[in-house]
Order: C-alpha cells, then structure tokens, then sequence
C-alpha cells in the first residue's frame, strides 16, 4: 500500500501555487490522490484572504468539479489558481447532514417539497415554525385528524380576521 500524502505537503503547495506537484508525484501517490478531500480543506481559510479562497476555490475548481474531477493533473493546477501565494491555515468544513429526521412535521414538509435535502428542511422548518407549517396544513385543507397526526393534539392556529 502507498504512503499517505501529508495534508500540509498538499496545501502548502496549493497556497504557493506550485503547478508541478502533482506531476511529480510518484504513480503510487497519485493513487493516493483525493481531490474531492482537498476541495474541502482548500476552501477555508482564515484571516483577510478567507473570503479570496472560497472565491476562488468556488469559481476555479468547484463549478464544473463534476465535469472534469477525473481529470487529476487538470484539477491540480485548478486548485492552484485557488491559492494565494502565501501559506494558509485552512480548517475543515464538516460535509452537510444528508439525514432526513423521520418525525411526522419533517416527513410532512418532505411530502410538500420532495426535493429538499435534509438541512433545506431543517431550515424551512426553523423559518416557519410548528405554528407556521400548521397553518399550510391547514391552507391546504387538511382534515383535524390529519393536522392531529402530524402536529400532536395541539390547538389550531387562528385564523386572521380580515
């Protein structure tokens, strides 16, 4: 099995702009090579050059990463554009929560919006409110039963007098 590659190896050539890194790899460490793992990393950073690095990992690398992630060498000298000239102290960004809860609000706002992921729904669900998303039950002319089965024996929102 290959030797790992040194995280700091790799981003400290990224933020020194060194094109040929990975053409110097040996064919053991390409394979050892993740690009998706070092997009990550590559685009935070703190200090004044923070928001310059999500720019520019966003805008070189990550718009069309799906298009051309099987292209290594191509990928590489992207990320390089991404880098500053100057070493960086990058953090790790925790990937989103693909979990979708099974409580009854969630599966209901799910049902309404089946294309939501799981932090899409969390959040409409923190801007709304059990109150709010109640209230669309309602809007859309669910029987008490039903609203009763989502929500819980709770009272029903009013309605505005108009």
């Amino acid at each position: 099995m290959a030797e790992k590659i040194p995280l700091n190896e790799v981003l400290t050539a990224i933020d020194n702009k060194d094109f040929n890194w990975y053409a110097g790899l040996t064919e053991e460490k390409k394979k050892e090579w993740g690009s998706w793992l070092f997009l990550r990393y590559a685009s935070t950073g703190k200090g004044k050059d923070k928001d310059e690095l999500i720019l520019n990992t966003n805008e070189f690398v990550n718009k069309h990463y799906v298009d051309i992630y099987k292209h290594e060498e191509l990928i590489w000298k992207l990320f390089c554009l991404t880098g500053t000239g100057k070493k960086q102290f990058h953090e790790w960004i925790k990937p989103p929560n693909a979990k979708i809860k099974k409580d009854p609000i969630t599966q209901f706002v799910l049902g309404l919006f089946p294309d939501m992921k799981g932090d899409e729904i969390e959040l409409f669900q923190h801007i709304n409110g059990a109150d709010g998303i109640k209230q669309m039950a309602l809007d859309l002319g669910m029987s008490d039963k039903e609203i009763s089965d989502i929500f819980g024996k709770t009272k029903k929102p009013r309605k505005k007098k108009k």
